[in-house]
């Protein structure tokens, strides 16, 4: 068991060097005027980012469960247009994609909201991965399960609904809570769409004030204070989950 003390040591050693650094850059001194005179304006972009992760997440799944679905089908056509959707995500920058969906996918179905566009870009953009955080979970159930539910004459979907489902949620909650930290990471890329969330708002207000550290150091704190409770919450699940198996 690692003492505390040690953690404690650690993350002073973090501060310092951030304060270091952030003194040179700043030439020793320190305005945040600029970015308090636009706080209410700020504090609304950093709403706007959680909304923006939590419906982008909650696409993702129905996204990466049909994804799922579609690469177990019969259907050759369903198996290859999933499989081509994730080498295209794998294989594109999300900037890349972010723009394509801004500027011409969104166009083209008259989607006009940037919150919808960008969140549906997200939501296609983490859905390939939560595809296969599914198809881990049901793989990792045991073929017995599977062969004792065919000789009680479960049919498919009884065996998914009382066997497969219940052991695949319990699995798949702390990467989804992992992804959920990784959507609100990804989000910043929405700045690049004119989108008013966290990262936006604060790169206009550098562009006013002209206090670009001070500006970084604001997202840095802001998107900390949302992503280290959940990776605090990915260790919890993860530990309770293993005692329990």
């Amino acid at each position: 068991m690692r003492k505390k003390s040690g953690f404690v040591a650690a993350a002073a050693l973090y501060v310092v060097f951030y304060l270091f650094v952030a003194s040179q850059a700043l030439e020793r001194t320190i305005d945040f005027s600029s970015y308090l005179a636009y706080a209410p304006v700020i504090f609304r972009g950093w709403l706007t980012t959680i909304a923006i992760s939590l419906v982008s997440l909650i696409l993702a799944i129905l996204v990466g469960l049909i994804l799922y679905l579609m690469r177990e089908s019969k259907f050759s056509v369903l198996f290859y247009l999933a499989e081509i959707h994730k080498t295209i995500i794998f294989g594109t920058p999300l900037v890349v994609l972010a723009m394509v969906a801004y500027f011409y996918i969104g166009d083209a179905f008259g989607i006009k909201s940037k919150f919808w566009v960008g969140a549906i870009a997200l939501a296609f953009y983490i859905g390939a991965y939560i595809a296969d955080i599914y198809k881990g979970a049901v793989e990792s159930i045991h073929i017995n399960q599977w062969q004792t539910a065919k000789m009680f004459g479960f049919t498919r979907y009884q065996t998914y609904r009382y066997v497969v489902l219940p052991q695949v949620i319990t699995s798949i909650l702390p990467p989804l809570t992992g992804q959920l930290t990784m959507t609100i990471k990804s989000s910043a890329i929405l700045a690049y769409m004119a989108t008013d969330e966290f990262l936006n708002t604060i790169r206009t207000v550098q562009a006013i004030g002209f206090r670009y550290p001070e500006g970084f150091m604001i997202t840095i704190l802001g998107y900390l204070i949302l992503t280290v409770p959940l990776i605090v919450l990915v260790g919890k699940l993860e530990k309770k989950l293993n005692y329990k198996v």
